[in-house]
């Protein structure tokens, strides 16, 4: 994409905002708020702000950052209970924003931008990347397709990742002898980082060029199951049982009515594969053998989890997305195709390796995630 800035003089600023623009567009690479980029300019770090898209972000939607405060964090000792240390992490984070930015939030990983040296920092969750690091075997193979890449293992998010993939990077240069400029976060995504961005381009284009020479299987996502009477009606039922107002959409694609076959066939989507899939369609969606059972199922998942379901996969016909506004749902549709591919994808590197209850727990909890969705939500 570095042909666009040929014989254009673009501000550190500009760049971002124009590449943040050009992948946040691509379906393939970014849906919904997902993914974030940053830029640093002598002491100050430009990042995507939280709740913000790439695809329309102006340079108004990045927040700007002292270097040395944030760098300071790093250093700092919190408490090891979960919750005060996050607030903690977080209050400091938001004290690092260079006067004028103060009713803007930086994105949750700030601190993870702000490790890399290099000028520009990319990060994306593409299926076809979570595709391996949502895999059994992930690391295993990560390190034979990409040698010169850092795994980090499924950790907190927040200040205790950040933690962690500097130690993981520490690690690297230290055996290297050179700074690491990719990262692959177990059920996350990938980070580039780069001086230019065209060089990230290049890096970016290498990644998922890898990915697809080795992915045995796509998605099937033609249609098999028409939506007739039947469906239309199961639909409002699924509607009225949401809540008032909501809204259903039904997607019976070959793939879905492959996983929605049984509950067996339907467990490596079942549980959530990154945060961002518990943000927009709820960590677990709801799975019904018969459709005279669902205002039974529905009752006793919203009794279990306080919520009501926005996935709802049927035995038969594949699945509906339940939420209280058309772009929501559709949202919610969305992520679940895309849980669909990784589970897919995941195939050629020993199979899906959903987060873990604890980690899901965590996300569910944590008052980032639940800004990010009550953002999500106003955006809807």
């Amino acid at each position: 994409m570095g042909e666009k800035y040929e014989g254009v003089v673009c501000t550190v600023l500009e760049t971002l905002t124009a590449f943040s623009n050009f992948y946040g567009k691509n379906g393939e690479l970014v849906l919904a708020g997902g993914g974030n980029t940053s830029a640093k300019d002598g002491n100050v770090l430009y990042i995507k702000g939280s709740g913000t898209s790439l695809a329309t972000i102006t340079p108004e939607g990045f927040v700007a950052m002292d270097r040395t405060k944030l760098a300071a964090m790093m250093e700092k000792e919190y408490p090891t209970e979960d919750a005060p240390r996050e607030a903690a992490a977080l209050a400091d984070m938001m004290a690092s924003k260079l006067p004028g930015q103060e009713e803007k939030r930086p994105s949750v990983e700030t601190l993870l931008h702000a490790l890399f040296p290099m000028r520009y920092v990319l990060h994306l969750h593409p299926a076809m990347v979570n595709g391996l690091t949502c895999a059994r075997e992930g690391e295993a193979r990560m390190h034979a397709l990409f040698p010169d890449a850092v795994w980090v293992e499924i950790c907190k998010p927040g200040y205790i990742l950040a933690k962690l993939c500097k130690e993981r990077m520490s690690d690297y240069k230290a055996a290297k002898g050179r700074d690491a400029d990719m990262l692959f976060l177990q059920n996350h995504g990938v980070f580039l980082a780069a001086d230019s961005d065209v060089e990230l381009g290049k890096m970016l284009r290498h990644v998922l060029h890898t990915l697809q020479e080795n992915c045995t299987q796509q998605a099937d996502l033609t249609p098999a199951v028409a939506e007739d009477a039947q469906i239309c009606a199961f639909a409002k039922t699924l509607a009225k049982l949401y809540g008032a107002g909501a809204v259903c959409l039904f997607n019976g694609c070959r793939e879905a009515v492959r996983f929605a076959e049984s509950r067996e066939s339907a467990a490596p989507v079942l549980e959530p594969f990154t945060p961002d899939h518990i943000v927009y369609c709820k960590a677990h969606p709801l799975y019904l053998q018969d459709v005279e059972t669902a205002a039974q199922a529905f009752a006793a998942y919203r009794e279990k989890h306080g919520y009501a379901p926005k996935i709802v996969l049927v035995k038969g016909w594949g699945f509906f997305a339940v939420a209280d506004t058309e772009k929501q749902a559709q949202t919610a549709q969305l992520l679940f195709l895309d849980a669909m591919k990784i589970a897919v994808y995941s195939r050629a590197f020993g199979g899906a390796l959903p987060m873990t209850a604890q980690m899901t727990d965590f996300i569910v909890n944590w008052e980032v995630e639940a800004y990010r969705a009550k953002a999500a939500a106003k955006q809807g």
